[in-house]
């Protein structure tokens, strides 16, 4: 187990992290961003950090949005190690758990979900460099996981309870809008934020290519340039 330095927000914080557990990207800082400037004032409040990973989400919201409880829970047991670690030197009030999805939650109800696991085509996510030995079991439109969220997170949710994820254009983001409507009754964008796509992804052009013409992905391609996007979804009951 070794102590990284990791920027989120423009502030640095040392966690502890082992072979396999998920490093946070420029997606985990906008989700945990957007999340916050939505919910400055909440307080004695329920939050799910799903697919926690190093426990991160709870951590920068537990420094900026004080007396919440956390609750984490990853499929992967090094990051159960890792964020029980990490809880305990931020000081932080929580329950962790090993298990996929839901599955260690079958008896909690949830005031805040937040879902920072993977949303893009798992054909993309074995070329790029965010998942180094992590899991991405996605599907090629990269919607498995995200709408299996959608689904379970109803019954999760306390009455007035909302879920926040990130719907990134590497994914089919119409079928997942889809399936949020047939669940939710409010959805809304709170933040969206557009990126060039990195250079390992860069050169799979024909790969790209073929993937948008499926509906499987989106993307603009300007001045040489792949451009896609991230939207942050709030879903609420």
């Amino acid at each position: 187990m070794n102590l990284k330095k990791i920027k989120i927000n423009n502030n640095i914080y040392r966690l502890y992290f082992k072979k396999g557990v998920f490093e946070p990207t420029a997606t985990t800082n906008f989700l945990i961003s957007s999340f916050i400037k939505r919910n400055k004032k909440i307080s004695n409040k329920k939050i799910l950090d799903l697919g926690c990973g190093s426990g991160i989400v709870s951590i920068i919201i537990n420094d900026k949005l004080e007396n919440n409880i956390f609750y984490a829970s990853d499929l992967s047991k090094n990051s159960i190690v890792c964020c029980d670690k990490n809880f305990k030197k931020f000081k932080i009030k929580g329950i962790i758990k090993n298990g996929s999805l839901f599955k260690p939650w079958t008896d909690k109800k949830f005031d805040y979900i937040i879902n920072d696991i993977s949303g893009i085509s798992s054909v993309l996510s074995k070329k790029s460099n965010w998942f180094k030995n992590v899991p991405a079991d996605t599907g090629e439109d990269g919607t498995k996981l995200t709408i299996q969220v959608i689904k379970d997170s109803k019954k999760r949710l306390t009455k007035k309870g909302k879920l926040y994820l990130p719907l990134i254009s590497l994914c089919n983001n119409d079928k997942v809008i889809k399936i949020a409507k047939l669940f939710f009754k409010n959805i809304k964008i709170t933040s969206e934020n557009r990126w060039f796509l990195p250079k390992e992804l860069e050169k799979n052009k024909k790969l790209l290519e073929k993937l948008k013409k499926q509906n499987k992905i989106n993307f603009e391609y300007k001045f040489g340039k792949f451009i896609c996007s991230t939207r942050i979804l709030e879903l609420k009951n």
